[in-house]
């Protein structure tokens, strides 16, 4: 392996060049999930509860006058009973994430991209914050499909280990930190499917979704994030409730590319290959319907 010194360095690797990068660099914190959601915040609605020797109330023996569900009839036959038709509900969640770096490549005022990653390592975290307006409706008793639309804050901190060569031959190589903090806001849209079932007290769920997220960069992110469920459905006195598990896998690698200004004059294009430190999240959940 070649050192420091033997390996071809990019014009913009001095110590300026390197913090001219690293503001650029630093965007990469973009939520990846950015599009990202937490299994909490577009959370498939209600699964049908399959058939329990509870009387169904009033309301949802009563004659439904829409054609969704398809199938409904069947399933109320069979003693089941089924969620509204039709939901809309506004989620808010927060979530705290590791950034996972695998290159960065910089250019100068039109020149290709190079990788840096020979001389800068990056790590981040990053903080999001989501509020989501989602619309869903059972086109089958275990089949709902859903939008979501809404907003997202992300604040960001990139550290950056940068080491150059010696400036004197046979000197030591010359190492650098930056802490680059980075704020950015978007807008992210998308859709998805869950199916349900049930048995006795008991559910399962799958849920998939795609999003697209608007955070400025030359792309819109896009994720496609899966997740499974299984708990209990029941009621709590008079009111319905559940408690579930739920593994949730989160397809957020993407490429980000922008351009940012150069402080010396012109413009600094960039490239980041990223994703999810840890892809997949667990959690523990609870339904409550007042």
């Amino acid at each position: 392996m070649s050192s420091p010194s033997e390996r071809s360095v990019p014009a913009f690797c001095s110590v300026a060049g390197i913090q001219r990068f690293s503001a650029a660099a630093a965007l990469v914190l973009i939520v990846a999930g950015a599009p990202a959601r937490a299994d909490s915040a577009l959370d498939p609605p209600a699964a049908p509860a399959s058939a329990s020797s509870e009387e169904p109330d009033s309301e949802a023996s009563a004659p439904q006058h829409h054609r969704l569900p398809f199938l409904a009839e069947e399933a109320r036959k069979r003693g089941i009973e089924l969620p509204r038709t039709y939901g809309v509900g506004l989620v808010y969640y927060h979530l705290d994430r590791a950034i996972d770096i695998s290159d960065v490549r910089v250019g100068r005022n039109g020149a290709d991209p190079s990788s840096v990653s020979d001389f800068a390592q990056l790590d981040s975290d990053s903080r999001v914050d989501n509020l989501n307006l989602k619309f869903d409706v059972w086109i089958l008793p275990f089949l709902n499909l859903y939008a979501i639309a809404g907003y997202i804050w992300n604040e960001s901190t990139t550290n950056i280990e940068a080491t150059l060569p010696p400036i004197a031959p046979g000197g030591s190589p010359r190492q650098f930190t930056f802490s680059v903090p980075t704020e950015m806001t978007g807008t992210v849209g998308g859709l998805g499917m869950t199916l349900a079932g049930g048995y006795r007290s008991l559910f399962f769920s799958a849920d998939l979704n795609v999003a697209k997220a608007d955070l400025g960069f030359d792309d819109n992110f896009r994720a496609v994030v899966t997740s499974v469920r299984t708990g209990w459905n029941g009621r709590a006195g008079s009111r319905p409730m559940q408690v579930w598990l739920n593994a949730t896998y989160w397809n957020t690698y993407a490429e980000a590319t922008g351009t940012v200004d150069d402080p010396d004059g012109g413009r600094l294009s960039f490239e980041v290959d990223q994703g999810p430190a840890h892809p997949y999240t667990y959690g523990l959940g609870l339904s409550y319907t007042i």
